[in-house]
């Protein structure tokens, strides 16, 4: 894993966005890299567990997968063209994004989500 999780998890619980945007949030998120699967567990809108588990799709609320490539490009500290959020990420270069309304509702979350593991990220490694 290239994301360090407590550092992640510190982040995440000190952030004041992030708590604001995910502060209805019931259910799991699931990040799905290629070499394992980190899952965000919320309760009442608050993180109440980040762990590297393997959840089912159906079991999480919103789920986010790509390949080395895509992620390496989306975590980069300032990424390229359309690899600043996940909604562009998804639309030009094919990373999976969930397609309910949790997604959508929680996009400035996933985003956010997504700026607080470029900063947890371990110095030189690849996605």
């Amino acid at each position: 894993m290239t994301i360090n999780l407590e550092r992640f998890k510190q982040l995440a619980l000190e952030d004041f966005e992030f708590k604001r945007e995910t502060r209805y949030l019931n259910g799991i998120i699931k990040c799905d890299f290629p070499a394992g699967n980190v899952a965000l567990h919320f309760e009442d809108g608050k993180l109440v567990k980040v762990e590297e588990a393997g959840y089912d799709d159906d079991k999480c609320t919103i789920v986010i997968r790509g390949t080395g490539e895509q992620w390496e490009a989306l975590l980069q500290k300032k990424p390229q063209p359309f690899y600043q959020c996940l909604q562009s990420s998804n639309i030009k270069h094919g990373l999976h994004l969930s397609n309910n309304n949790e997604t959508f509702a929680y996009l400035p979350a996933l985003n956010r989500m997504t700026t607080l593991m470029r900063n947890a990220r371990l110095e030189g490694a690849a996605a």
